[in-house]
């Protein structure tokens, strides 16, 4: 039996998700992704930004951002996007988020990440 191509589509954006959430050293159980129109994933990050976790989100339109987690029914307050490329490699959004983090740094209570270097 043939696997349903959609099977498919929905391993390969887990697995893609999956490496961006090991390169920010946070466990898979952390995120989710969810294949579609839109795709859709999101990574809990264990940073904080003015006494609330951040997140990471992506969409297949819009590409990756760096949000603090809403509250209730509020939208995520969006800290920096990156839509082009909507999908690249995992270490580059490991990158891009090392990077805003430590220039948010000096605004933010001991923040203290770190994405693994692979």
């Amino acid at each position: 039996m043939k696997p349903d191509p959609g099977h498919v589509e929905a391993m390969a954006l887990r697995d893609y998700v999956e490496t961006v959430a090991e390169l920010l050293r946070v466990e898979p159980a952390a995120s989710w992704s969810e294949p579609g129109s839109p795709s859709t994933a999101y990574i809990a990050l264990a940073d904080r930004h003015a006494d609330r976790f951040l997140m990471l989100s992506w969409t297949d339109g819009d590409g990756w951002c760096l949000a603090v987690e809403p509250d209730g029914a509020e939208e995520p307050a969006v800290l920096v996007r990156w839509p082009e490329p909507a999908r690249p490699r995992p270490a580059v959004v490991a990158r891009r988020v090392h990077e805003a983090l430590t220039e948010a740094a000096p605004h933010a209570k001991g923040s203290t990440h770190e994405p693994d270097s692979r």
